[in-house]
């Protein structure tokens, strides 16, 4: 897979510029934009358990694997930092999962693709084993929060990224095959756009004391509760949390937060501690096992409420992510407005 690296977006929202540096930053804030785009696309399908992702946006790194390592790094670290963003986990323990999981599988990728005949391994197999190293991160990451049960899960989720990094790969060649061999130029945003964003960059105040100091609080908050030992404490400052994202406008989602307790419950069985209340066919359920599973669940939600407030906060007009986000909403709005299925309205949201 040969993509043209003449890649620079020209777009009505951004100046023209001739620095190089420039140039590489509207590349960079573009290609970050696809990611959350086809992350954007993924959650339209179904996934009731964490980490068992299709990883759709690693499609965009398989597109890049010709840019340059500098960039290209940079990308995989940029698309865990917006992901988590807009996902809501930025001050979560899933970001640091998303962030070496994203760089590792990128680096092995394009290590793979650099050393060893594409003839011989293919752009599948390639992306196969970025999928699977992703997948063995996060479980090993995850095993020292969680215990030593989550990684009963490795084999059917190594089978699962495996499966997926072959999507990936089709996605890839799909895309690939429809846009000519080369990246598509970014979007011209409507008037409508241009006039908020251009409001945002002489509005001062959008980076005013009352945004630094709910940062500051939001970050002391997810530190903080690390440290609440109390489950009746844990649980106000969980509802607090709730309450906060509502207040600054972000929606709840409910269906993160229960495969997430379902996760950390299921994982906790294989880890007994304490009093055994019942027995479920070789697994012990134990008193002590269900409180530290109780704990570790109300603290993930809290984070993951906080991090949803996070969206919330300015990230600022010229920015690598400010302008990713300005890229990316752009797109959304056409891909919600594209009919057929979830390829063709990601191509058409391209072009």
């Amino acid at each position: 897979m040969e993509f043209q690296n003449d890649f620079t977006p020209d777009s009505a929202l951004l100046k023209p510029v001739s620095k190089p540096e420039n140039k590489v930053k509207k590349k960079l804030a573009y290609l970050t934009a696809l990611t959350l785009l086809f992350s954007y696309a993924e959650m339209i399908l179904p996934r009731f358990l964490p980490f068992f992702r299709l990883g759709l946006a690693n499609a965009v790194i398989l597109l890049s694997l010709e840019i340059e390592a500098g960039p290209f790094v940079l990308l995989a670290f940029l698309k865990a930092i917006a992901s988590s963003l807009m996902g809501g986990t930025l001050f979560s323990p899933f970001f640091l999962l998303s962030l070496v999981q994203s760089i590792l599988s990128a680096l092995t990728m394009r290590l793979l693709y650099k050393t060893i005949s594409r003839k011989v391994l293919g752009i599948y197999g390639i992306s196969i084993l970025g999928s699977v190293v992703s997948a063995a991160a996060q479980l090993l990451l995850a095993s020292l929060y969680l215990g030593q049960g989550t990684l009963a899960l490795f084999g059917p989720m190594i089978l699962f990224n495996a499966i997926s990094g072959v999507l990936t790969g089709v996605l890839s060649e799909i895309l690939k095959n429809e846009l000519g061999g080369k990246l598509p130029e970014a979007q011209v945003l409507s008037l409508d756009t241009q006039e908020k964003i251009a409001k945002k960059t002489t509005d001062k105040s959008a980076f005013s004391k009352k945004y630094i100091f709910l940062g500051l609080l939001l970050l002391s908050s997810c530190i903080a509760v690390f440290f609440v030992k109390k489950l009746w404490i844990l649980g106000g400052i969980f509802l607090a949390s709730l309450i906060l994202q509502r207040i600054l406008g972000r929606k709840i989602f409910w269906l993160p937060h229960i495969s997430l307790w379902l996760f950390v419950f299921v994982s906790s069985l294989f880890t007994p501690a304490g009093k055994v209340l019942f027995q479920f066919w070789n697994l012990s359920v134990t008193e002590g096992a269900l409180l530290l599973a109780l704990k570790k669940a109300l603290v993930l939600s809290t984070l993951s409420a906080l991090s949803q407030c996070a969206t919330r906060l300015p990230l600022g007009h010229g920015t690598i992510l400010g302008m990713s986000l300005e890229y990316y909403r752009a797109m959304s709005d056409k891909f919600r407005s594209q009919k057929g299925n979830l390829v063709k309205r990601l191509i058409k949201s391209l072009v």
